[in-house]
């Protein structure tokens, strides 16, 4: 960002021989000064309602129009009106609530390819994981997928969706060992008899007397 020259650090401006002979003439400085000053008074008026005028026309309007969203993006009813009560209360025109609303998206997407890279990575790992990875994994998945499926419910299911965790090693991991143990043990999947031990002696076998 370029640097602006300030009252400091600009060039002093040259005097002409007139005005030199002007500043030295007390005749001229006394006439010439009542204009000077009613003039520089003038203008700082001017000045004054020309900022006045342009704060009351850059303020929040009544009601905010549509904001523009990147696609795949959505604000919910209860957080735009939220957002529309603080633009309001801090006089945000249109042109600088959409910038926030722009703001807001890009964080939200930054957020988003984290997560994104976040699940590759776990994919990755399960995949090169010496327990159940490589040759092992498709049979590892499997036989956590059954395990899931006889001791989770939708919820669960749906927790695992929405927070990726169904791509984490260690879940992966876990539903890996618990249809291990159930297969051994004779539990059906699935189904409502158990041969050996009930679901939670091998769920939780530490709880059992």
């Amino acid at each position: 960002m370029a640097e602006e020259e300030t009252i400091l650090t600009a060039s002093a401006p040259e005097v002409s021989s007139d005005e030199k002979q002007s500043d030295s003439s007390p005749e001229t400085i006394e006439a010439t000064t009542p204009t000077e000053s009613t003039e520089s008074a003038a203008a700082n008026n001017e000045e004054g309602n020309a900022e006045e005028t342009e704060s009351e026309v850059a303020s929040a309007p009544e009601t905010y129009e549509v904001f523009e969203l990147p696609e795949n993006f959505d604000m919910n009813e209860e957080t735009l009106g939220e957002y529309h009560t603080f633009a309001k209360e801090n006089n945000l025109t249109q042109e600088q609530a959409q910038r926030g609303v722009d703001m807001v998206a890009q964080m939200k997407q930054a957020e988003m390819n984290q997560w994104v890279e976040q699940q590759k990575s776990w994919v990755d790992d399960a995949k090169s994981d010496t327990e159940f990875g490589g040759d092992k994994f498709d049979q590892s998945i499997s036989v956590a997928v059954k395990a899931r499926d006889s001791f989770g419910t939708p919820e669960f299911n749906e927790m695992l969706d929405s927070s990726g965790l169904g791509n984490h090693p260690e879940m992966i991991r876990f539903l890996s060992r618990v249809g291990k143990q159930i297969s051994e043990d004779g539990v059906v999947v699935g189904g409502s008899s158990i041969s050996n031990q009930t679901r939670e002696a091998v769920l939780y076998p530490s709880m059992q007397n």
